[in-house]
């Protein structure tokens, strides 16, 4: 089979590809934006955004019967917010391309498309990150540094 469905996320989050098509390749954290330049941007959301509504938890809260979770004025209850997308995106910084194969791309050494992503913890965000329930992603112990 293909595995189970944390190695495919993982995958696709480390392809090469993958994070240059949906903008986090790349991605520096705000601190490290702010460190060096005086200014301040957020973190590219848009893979953190499709992984949530796309690949993962959709856009909204279902019943076991696949419809959608109404509140109580009859409208639908999102899964997710916009502060979670700018938490989530915050976990995609850092991620630049492994070194370029010797002879192997070809036209632009520059460029590697074959080997996975790494995380580059000068331009990761090193910050706490929101989860979806009120806690933080990862062990459960918020570490500021």
């Amino acid at each position: 089979g293909l595995g189970n469905f944390v190695n495919i996320l993982r995958e696709v989050t480390f392809n090469p590809l993958m994070a240059e098509n949906l903008t986090f390749q790349d991605s520096k954290s705000g601190s490290y934006l702010f460190e060096t330049t005086g200014s301040y941007t957020h973190a590219d959301e848009n893979y953190a955004r499709e992984l949530m509504q796309l690949f993962t938890i959709g856009v909204f809260l279902l019943n076991d019967d696949g419809t959608k979770m109404l509140n109580e004025n009859g409208e639908p209850i999102p899964t997710f917010s916009n502060d979670e997308v700018m938490s989530f995106a915050r976990v995609f910084t850092g991620f630049v391309q492994s070194q370029p194969r010797g002879n192997f791309e070809e036209n632009d050494s520059s460029w590697n498309a074959i080997d996975e992503l790494i995380v580059d913890p000068i331009y990761h965000d090193k910050f706490p990150k929101h989860d979806l329930t009120g806690g933080y992603i990862g062990d459960g112990y918020p570490l500021c540094v």
